[in-house]
């Protein structure tokens, strides 16, 4: 099971090379280590993938399905866990790494979601409670989605949805219950400032309530001077010729 790649990829033989020849100075993405916690109000693009040493000597290897591949690899420092790579869809392929802190507890996440080998989302946690998400979603290998939490719940969210390296949409939950909900502010201009402020669920429940007014509206009855003629009885021409006919 080898680790998830970068999406850092060498353009030309040339870096390659230098990359070899100064890897002491961290050339390149591989061998960084990811950040414990994610910066106060920045908005970072780069996938950073924090090193598991899953060939280390004190890596503990469980094949689960009984493939011949490990599924579950957990590096050890002494008897305290490190950090643990999963491949949870038996493909080989690290889907997902868990790190923990000196307590035990897990502080940062990072996981594949689309099966490509590469990291979508990293989580970073405090006191093995989540407290930020930060998510590439359209598939250019940049973050572009950072979610904040708060006691767990999800408050606020970012995006960068036209790939420009900017925010572009500020989402927040005024009801944590409720992450359907919530109230989004775009920016619409390119100014880096919201424009337009959209509540999807009120905007919903204002459609529903002026549609129910619009039903339950009375319809038109027939005038009470004019009444309908009865379907029972015959029109009157029909009357005329049944006379008729009797009198014959």
């Amino acid at each position: 099971m080898s680790p998830a790649n970068h999406r850092e990829r060498f353009r030309n033989p040339s870096t390659l090379v230098l990359c070899l020849a100064f890897v002491a100075f961290g050339c390149g993405s591989a061998g960084k280590k990811g950040p414990q916690t994610a910066s106060a109000g920045q908005s970072p693009t780069e996938i950073v993938h924090e090193e598991c040493e899953v060939d280390a000597a004190s890596a503990v290897k469980t094949d689960a399905n009984s493939d011949g591949r490990p599924d579950i690899v957990q590096v050890m420092e002494g008897t305290r866990e490190v950090c643990r790579a999963l491949d949870l869809n038996f493909d080989g392929r690290v889907d997902n790494y868990l790190y923990f802190d000196e307590a035990g507890n897990l502080r940062r996440r990072e996981s594949d979601f689309d099966r490509d080998g590469l990291i979508d989302e990293i989580g970073y946690y405090q006191g093995g409670v989540i407290a930020q998400k930060h998510r590439e979603t359209n598939l250019d290998g940049k973050l572009d989605t950072w979610d904040t939490y708060a006691s767990g719940r999800l408050t606020e969210r970012t995006r960068d949805t036209n790939r420009d390296g900017k925010v572009d949409q500020w989402w927040t939950f005024p009801d944590p219950s409720k992450t359907d909900c919530p109230v989004i502010a775009l920016d619409e201009s390119g100014d880096g400032k919201p424009d337009v402020r959209h509540d999807p669920c009120k905007e919903r429940e204002a459609e529903m309530t002026a549609a129910g007014q619009t039903a339950a509206q009375p319809t038109a009855q027939p005038d009470a001077g004019q009444p309908e003629p009865d379907a029972a009885q015959p029109a009157s021409g029909d009357a005329g010729a049944a006379d008729a006919g009797g009198g014959s």
